[in-house]
């Protein structure tokens, strides 16, 4: 067949299996439908996987962690360094506000690394689903080999090789479904694995130091380094919410 799937060594032992399949019979022997019963093998793909839901979980995760970081005011805590912020206590207020701010985005990092958990769950079950298909696809394409090379010159009148084609026409249109599943699994796999190599940039990283300098900026008393401060908090904050946009730019 063409587009055939690699055959490694254990697959030719296992497609070995058919070449005696009919061996001493005819298309016209009602045994040959048992036969042919008998060696095939089904297997359906994880549905749930295929719908994309786990990779829409973790993006959506990070949407609304981007959209937390949009409410966060960094120029509030700047505008509230004058004296008279001081002596009103506004600029408490401001570092107040962004302190609270860091503890509603680890919350919502809590919620991502839950997606991601879950999504790394998929993957993996997604990569057991391609072993289990490539293994199913080596035994559907001898089969239908073997099938076809019994049906080969056979009178289409026959009515057991008339029952004995139809199963073939079947067996091949599911070999066609399941070669797209497989190549859907795998666009699926590839991009949950894009999406869970960002959250661990983004948890292993990025969040760690948005944090620290977040609360530095919160709970620093003087205003020169506060706004110090706050120009590497802007900055990290930017890359922050870059990594989060599959865009890897912030939306405007």
């Amino acid at each position: 067949m063409g587009n055939a799937l690699p055959v490694s060594g254990s697959d030719a032992c296992s497609a070995a299996r058919f070449e005696d399949l009919y061996a001493g019979l005819t298309p016209t022997d009602e045994e040959a439908l048992q036969r042919f019963d008998a060696a095939l093998s089904r297997f359906d793909p994880d549905q749930s996987l295929l719908s994309g839901s786990p990779a829409r979980s973790l993006t959506t995760a990070m949407a609304d962690l981007v959209q937390a970081l949009t409410r966060i005011d960094l120029e509030r805590v700047n505008s509230r360094q004058g004296w008279w912020d001081r002596f009103t206590g506004a600029d408490l207020e401001a570092r107040l506000e962004l302190e609270v701010a860091v503890r509603c985005i680890g919350r919502d990092m809590q919620r991502l690394a839950e997606a991601a958990t879950a999504a790394q769950g998929a993957a993996s079950a997604m990569r057991a689903d391609l072993d289990r298909i490539d293994e199913s696809q080596i035994g559907h394409e001898a089969l239908i080999e073997a099938t076809a090379n019994l049906l080969r010159g056979a009178d289409p009148a026959a009515a057991v090789a008339a029952r004995l084609q139809r199963r073939l026409g079947n067996l091949e249109a599911l070999y066609a479904s399941n070669r797209l599943a497989r190549a859907q699994m795998v666009l699926a796999t590839e991009h949950l694995a894009g999406l869970l190599d960002r959250y661990r940039d983004i948890e292993q990283l990025l969040f760690p130091l948005w944090q620290q300098h977040a609360l530095a900026v919160a709970q620093s008393a003087v205003p020169t380094s506060g706004a110090s401060g706050l120009d590497q908090l802007r900055n990290i904050h930017a890359r922050f919410a870059s990594a989060l946009t599959p865009s890897k730019e912030i939306a405007s």
